[in-house]
């Protein structure tokens, strides 16, 4: 029995320490850029260079949540990024930085579909996201329109 609980201990140990070890190897790149090319970098993509670096130290937990609920509303990572690469590009930025990953995790991960709106930042936009590609699958693309 003392095998059973030593055992998450052992896993839950072994996982911050991959984490640090992987947010120090993240952090040494990082360190290899000058302030200018961070910088000009950051302008490129249109953020701060502070969230340039936020986004650099996001974690595989809010990438996976954000691809979830992207598909949970019917949307395609590939397709926004063609249609709107900035609403894309803001979804990702609040996803990282957002307090409450673990929730949003947890939800996910029980199918929880009703609480997002409580808690999410980027539930408003997917929702209108969601609506506007239900509203061209109906009505067709104004390519097709025209």
């Amino acid at each position: 029995m003392s095998t059973q609980t030593s055992q998450p201990t052992r896993s839950f140990f072994g996982n911050v320490f991959t984490r640090a070890k992987s947010a120090f190897a993240k952090w040494r790149e990082v360190r290899q850029l000058d302030s200018r090319e961070i910088d000009a970098v950051a302008r490129d993509l249109n953020i701060s260079s502070a969230e340039l670096v936020s986004l650099m130290f996001t974690s595989s937990v809010s990438v996976e949540s954000l691809d979830k609920r992207l598909s949970y509303a019917g949307l395609s990572e590939e397709a926004l990024a063609v249609s709107h690469p900035d609403a894309l590009r803001d979804l990702r930025r609040l996803c990282s930085q957002c307090l409450e990953k673990a929730r949003c995790a947890r939800d996910l991960r029980h199918k929880r579909m009703a609480t997002p709106a409580k808690y999410c930042p980027n539930e408003l936009t997917l929702r209108s996201l969601a609506r506007e590609e239900r509203l061209e699958q109906v009505l067709g693309t104004p390519d097709r329109l025209a």
